[in-house]
C-alpha cells in the first residue's frame, strides 16, 4: 500500500468532476450569508486544489493547508502553471495558525471525516474560528447514512486527460463500528499511459457524525453561529426537507 494520497496527479483527474457546481454553491454562500466582503479563503484539508484552483481563478485571494507535502508540491505547480498565486501550507487541521486572518474557510470532500473523536474535532472547529474575521463564513461537506443496514456503498468510473487514463474504484462505509462511529474507506487508482501501467490502493478511517451531533458540537465548540444547511451543492434543497439526503453541506457563521 502506498502513502495516503501517493499519486496526486492521479488523484486530481480521477476527482476533476462538478467542481465548477460545487464553487458556484461556495461564491452563493460567500455572498449571501458573509458579514463581511469575502475576498481571502481557506481551503482545508485542500488536497490536489480542485475547489482553490477554481476560486482562483475567479479572483480569491486563496490558502491552502494539507497534512500531505507531496499534495502542497502537486498543487503550488498546479497554480504557477496556470499563473496564480496561493499561500500553501503543509500542516494539521487541528492544530495550525495563520498569520492573518481570512474572510471564509472551507473543507470539501468529507476531509472532516479524518477526524475521528469528538476532541479532535472540536479542535478543528476552534482552530478554524481563530482563523476567521468576524462575520466569515466556513462551509464543509459531510456525508451521510440514511441508514446503519448494510450501509457500504462503492463507485467506479474513469477520466481521461490527454494520453492518461485514469481508473478508479471507490467504497466507503465498510466494517462501520455503530458506538465510535467510525469506518473503512478504500480507493484505487489504475493510471495507464503510451503502454504503462501504475496502481495506488489507499485504505484508510473515517467517521461519520449525524446531524443533531454535529450541530451540538458545533455549539460546544463555540465562536460560531449555525447558518443552514443544504442536500449537496443546492441552495434552493435545505436539508430537512430533503429524502435520503448523503451529502449535508453546512453554513456557519464567525461570531
Amino acid at each position: 500500500m502506498t502513502a495516503q494520497y501517493g499519486a496526486p496527479r492521479f488523484y486530481e483527474i480521477a476527482f476533476d468532476m462538478n467542481r465548477k457546481g460545487e464553487v458556484d454553491f461556495l461564491v452563493h454562500c460567500f455572498r449571501r450569508y458573509a458579514r463581511r466582503p469575502v475576498r481571502r479563503v481557506l481551503d482545508l484539508a485542500c488536497g490536489t486544489g480542485p475547489h482553490l484552483c477554481r476560486l482562483a481563478e475567479r479572483g480569491y485571494a486563496v490558502t491552502g493547508l494539507d497534512l500531505s507535502p507531496r499534495n502542497i508540491t502537486f498543487l503550488r505547480e498546479r497554480l504557477a502553471a496556470k499563473g496564480y498565486r496561493g499561500r500553501l501550507l503543509v500542516g494539521d487541521m487541528t492544530d495550525f495558525r495563520l498569520g492573518r486572518p481570512v474572510d471564509a474557510a472551507i473543507c470539501m470532500q468529507d476531509s472532516q471525516g479524518h477526524l475521528l473523536t469528538n476532541e479532535q474535532l472540536l479542535a478543528h472547529l476552534r482552530c478554524v474560528a481563530r482563523a476567521l474575521k468576524r462575520g466569515g463564513l466556513y462551509v464543509f461537506d459531510r456525508y451521510m447514512a440514511s441508514s446503519w443496514t448494510n450501509p457500504a456503498r462503492s463507485w467506479s468510473w474513469s477520466r481521461r486527460r490527454g494520453r492518461l487514463i485514469v481508473r478508479a474504484s471507490f467504497s466507503a462505509l465498510n466494517d462501520v463500528d455503530p458506538v465510535t462511529q467510525i469506518f473503512r474507506e478504500r480507493l484505487t487508482l489504475e493510471g495507464v499511459e503510451n503502454g504503462g501501467r501504475r496502481v495506488y490502493r489507499q485504505s484508510h478511517l473515517s467517521r461519520m457524525v449525524f446531524p443533531q451531533e454535529l450541530r451540538a458540537l458545533v455549539a460546544l465548540a463555540g465562536g460560531f453561529e449555525f447558518v443552514q444547511w443544504f442536500f449537496g451543492f443546492k441552495p434552493h434543497q435545505v436539508l430537512e426537507r430533503s429524502r435520503h439526503p448523503l451529502l449535508m453541506v453546512v453554513v456557519l457563521r464567525k461570531r
